[in-house]
């Protein structure tokens, strides 16, 4: 068989187990991912080979019962920081909660303010209003008493000079 025949009975052969649309590059990451699993199941093979030889010798145990320790040290410590970080965040949110709260309760009392003083400056023109009412009542009869005055003065110099002489 020559090497192209081969080629083609390999891809035949690969498009049957992967599928009849497969490049060959897919092909090829596909062959490589296959590897990077091999090469991970054949340390994990050795590491338990060396665990099964370290078990019967009496130290495996201890060293494998201490990893286990370890491991479960770790989750703990990932869950205790878990833990933590979510705690503080819940702190956090209900600071900005509260900081929130009291921005809106100073614009509420603000905004109050505002609205007493709008009533107080209301107030204030309405007396001014009545004031400047008053004065000018208060001009008007001026004015009247000062032209009563006028005319009583005018009347009593013509009563004098129209009196007949006294005998």
């Amino acid at each position: 068989m020559t090497k192209n025949n081969q080629q083609k009975k390999e891809k035949q052969k690969h498009s049957q187990l992967l599928g009849s649309n497969i490049t060959d590059t897919e092909l090829a990451q596909e062959l490589g991912s296959l590897q990077q699993q091999l090469a991970q199941l054949s340390q994990n093979v050795s590491q338990l080979g060396a665990g099964a030889f370290q078990q019967q010798s009496g130290q495996g145990q201890a060293q494998q019962g201490s990893q286990m320790n370890q491991i479960k040290q770790q989750v703990q410590q990932f869950g205790s920081q878990s833990q933590q970080q979510i705690q503080q965040t819940d702190e956090q949110i209900l600071q900005n909660i509260q900081q929130a709260d009291q921005l809106l309760h100073q614009a509420f009392q603000g905004v109050q303010t505002n609205q007493a003083m709008n009533q107080v400056n209301q107030a204030i023109q309405q007396a001014q209003q009545s004031l400047n009412h008053q004065g000018q009542q208060g001009q008007q009869g001026q004015q009247n008493q000062q032209n009563q005055q006028n005319q009583q003065n005018q009347q009593n110099q013509q009563n004098q000079q129209f009196q007949p002489p006294l005998q």
